[in-house]
């Protein structure tokens, strides 16, 4: 978060500016897993030298079986499928092994890929034969592939600016609207007089309860369920527009503003009963200082209680640009239990995003999972795609390429 402030010196006021940004970066990381399963394997190991996989779904490349009948090796490389070599293999690490029928072996582990003539991954014909049951399951030969690859670099941002009007300008111009006439409120047992034209102004609750009253009645009027230094606090921003941070001993550490903060949610509280709508807004946006990733969720159910939307709102994107730390935590989810409309109402809050080619998924994973499984019979090739979080499966129907 960054935090600016500009100061116009000048004796009759001074204009705070508060900036606060929070960018969230990622990389996009796409795994592809590409099973290839050759049955009767060793009637085609026999009748070719070369075999090509099917296309893999979104890659530029195949998968080519070549055998080493001089070593009796099996090897398997990449080959592109794009003529223009402009067209780059995005893969930075693969995964290969051989997929057995409850478990997977001869893994090669995650590798670093470097695009040269060496293969991906070769087995031994020997080893094949030497523990065919394991290997070849019904006399088929699943290898296993899985490819990582990066999308792109995106980031999500949130920003507010609040600015906040000077205490004597606002003083002079709240003033002009002052009359001889007060109301006198009784709170918890003691009296407090404000000026009618100012209340009335600031307050349509007030205004309402006043407005058969003539100019020079002094009415009382009875406040219950809020306490009196709060409401003297009220009174106070009426008549100067002003929010008394100063006297306060205030600092931007939320630890060491638990009080003042709380003082606030009384006010938004207030503020919400009595209608007076520039001190609510002007205390949510104070509050906002002190949001972080870590307290969202708590002073998200404050806000909600108090009725503040307008923090309510920028505390639902701050939880959705960080959603994949938030939502694995208890308080969350216990918080999505008992209302699971809140939820709905963060992934549908918009975040500004700084890269057009990024995909918007339905809670901004880091990475997508797209599975490729591939069965060769034959001459045929059958490919199923399931693309978890981004795409719908589909299904492809393809004729391998053999070469004798």
């Amino acid at each position: 978060m960054r935090i600016t402030e500009t100061f116009a010196k000048n004796k009759e006021k001074v204009k705070t500016k508060y900036a606060f940004c929070h960018c969230r970066t990622k990389c996009n990381v796409r795994v592809t897993t590409y099973v290839w399963s050759i049955t009767d394997f060793w009637d085609t190991c026999n009748f070719t030298n070369t075999l090509i996989s099917s296309n893999i779904e979104e890659q530029p490349f195949q998968i080519k079986m070549c055998t080493d009948r001089k070593h009796q090796k099996l090897h398997f490389f990449i080959q592109s499928t794009k003529l223009n070599s402009n067209d780059r293999i995005n893969i930075h690490k693969y995964n290969v092994s051989i997929q057995c029928a409850k478990e997977t072996a001869l893994q090669t582990g995650w590798k670093i890929f470097h695009l040269n003539s060496d293969p991906l991954y070769e087995v031994c014909l020997k080893t094949l034969q030497l523990n065919e049951t394991k290997y070849l399951c019904n006399n088929t030969l699943s290898v296993h592939f899985m490819f990582q690859s990066y999308e792109n670099v995106s980031h999500s941002i949130i920003h507010e600016t609040i600015s906040e009007t000077s205490l004597l300008t606002a003083t002079k111009d709240s003033a002009s609207y002052k009359s001889n006439s007060f109301v006198t409120f009784l709170v918890d047992g003691k009296h407090l007089r404000i000026n009618k034209s100012l209340i009335c102004a600031a307050s349509s609750v007030i205004n309402s309860l006043t407005c058969n009253s003539k100019e020079n009645d002094e009415e009382e009027i009875e406040i219950s369920n809020i306490p009196y230094d709060i409401f003297k606090l009220v009174a106070y921003y009426i008549e100067t527009r002003d929010l008394f941070e100063s006297n306060l001993n205030v600092t931007r550490d939320v630890d060491n503003n638990t009080h003042y903060i709380n003082i606030l949610f009384n006010l938004i509280s207030i503020a919400d009963k009595l209608d007076i709508i520039d001190l609510k807004v002007m205390c949510e946006k104070r509050v906002i200082k002190y949001i972080t990733k870590e307290n969202a969720v708590a002073y998200l159910d404050l806000a909600i209680n108090s009725n503040a939307v307008y923090l309510a709102n920028y505390i639902k994107r701050l939880i959705k640009l960080h959603l994949d730390e938030i939502i694995i935590t208890t308080e969350f989810l216990e918080r999505i239990k008992t209302n699971p409309k809140i939820f709905s109402d963060i992934l549908n809050q918009e975040l500004f995003k700084e890269d057009a080619l990024l995909c918007a998924t339905l809670i901004s994973l880091s990475y997508a999972v797209i599975t490729v499984v591939n069965r060769t019979l034959s001459s045929v090739s059958v490919g199923f795609v399931v693309a978890r979080g981004l795409m719908r499966g589909a299904r492809l129907c393809r004729t391998a390429n053999v070469i004798v």
